[in-house]
């Protein structure tokens, strides 16, 4: 499981939640922001399936967070303007990095997410397959 690939795909509250519980488990840490909440812009690289190529559609706006938690390195990037969501990703991140209980928590409730994640997109995906034409037999 890519726990960024989870984090980016939960919704802010879902993260602001973990990363809550994180701060009160480590109640006596210190929590040092190296850089952000800051915005910038990646390129966004999209997948052509017929000849199967990388190409850049453009620049997306992101925010991302650094960060260090007891002086272990936490990294944050999310889609669009939302420093919470970029901040819940980096606690998240810095916290499954140091290891230990909180690391066994997390990734047992990021397990829970991306399965949640996973149903909604096989929701969605049988949702758009319904409206899908066959020309063929027009």
């Amino acid at each position: 499981m890519n726990h960024y690939r989870v984090l980016a795909n939960s919704s802010e509250e879902q993260v602001c939640r973990l990363a809550s519980t994180v701060l009160e488990r480590y109640g006596t840490s210190q929590v040092k922001i190296l850089s952000g909440p800051r915005q910038g812009l990646v390129m966004l690289r999209v997948r052509e399936t017929v000849a199967d190529s990388l190409f850049h559609a453009g620049e997306v706006l992101v925010t991302e967070v650094k960060l260090e938690l007891d002086d272990q390195f936490g990294f944050g990037m999310i889609i669009g303007d939302s420093p919470r969501h970029a901040m819940g990703n980096a606690l998240v991140d810095a916290a499954l990095r140091k290891g230990g209980e909180v690391a066994d928590w997390l990734t047992q409730e990021l397990t829970v997410l991306d399965q949640h994640i996973t149903t909604h997109n096989q929701r969605e995906q049988a949702l758009v397959a319904s409206t899908k034409v066959e020309f063929e037999r027009m």
